[in-house]
């Protein structure tokens, strides 16, 4: 019971993060949709959460994109499909070209820190949400993770130590 209610916490708190993939940057001030045209449509299929058809849109414009930003942009965005279709080591390889590209934006490392808890790595989660706080201290979607992952942690810690104890 325990275990799909966090997970159900977690899923919804990426949904929701990922949902925003193409809402204006407030910290830096750039968009995640960038100026080709494929990647805004690309974008805007994954702000429907139509995943397939955003990331076939953001490959096809990744083909064109000439910018770093907006390379770095649609592989975020690329990021946030996979991991909303459950696709987490898939996901991070996106998020991490993306942010070898651009460590600035928060929803990358937002993206990150869902998947790594998704793949039940704690320690990995909580460095990137420390990131993505630094860039965006306000962010409901980073602080709603962040208390997803200290639950988790908190969980890995009762079982550590009812396995010394026994």
């Amino acid at each position: 019971m325990m275990r799909s209610t966090f997970a159900l916490s977690l899923w919804t708190a990426l949904v929701w993060s990922i949902s925003h993939v193409a809402a204006a940057e407030e910290v830096t001030g750039q968009t995640v949709i960038g100026a080709d045209p494929q990647l805004a449509d690309g974008a805007n299929a994954m702000m429907q959460r139509d995943w397939q058809r955003g990331i076939e849109l953001t490959q096809s414009g990744l083909n064109s994109a000439v910018s770093v930003n907006d390379r770095a942009a649609a592989l975020a965005n690329l990021c946030a499909a996979h991991a909303a279709l459950k696709k987490f080591e898939k996901a991070l390889a996106y998020c991490d070209q993306s942010l070898a590209l651009s460590d600035s934006n928060w929803r990358t490392w937002q993206n990150r820190a869902a998947c790594h808890l998704a793949l039940g790595s704690v320690d990995m989660a909580l460095k990137d949400l420390e990131r993505g706080l630094a860039l965006n201290p306000d962010s409901d979607a980073l602080q709603k993770t962040l208390a997803i992952a200290r639950e988790q942690e908190k969980q890995q810690h009762e079982r550590l130590q009812q396995l010394i104890e026994s």
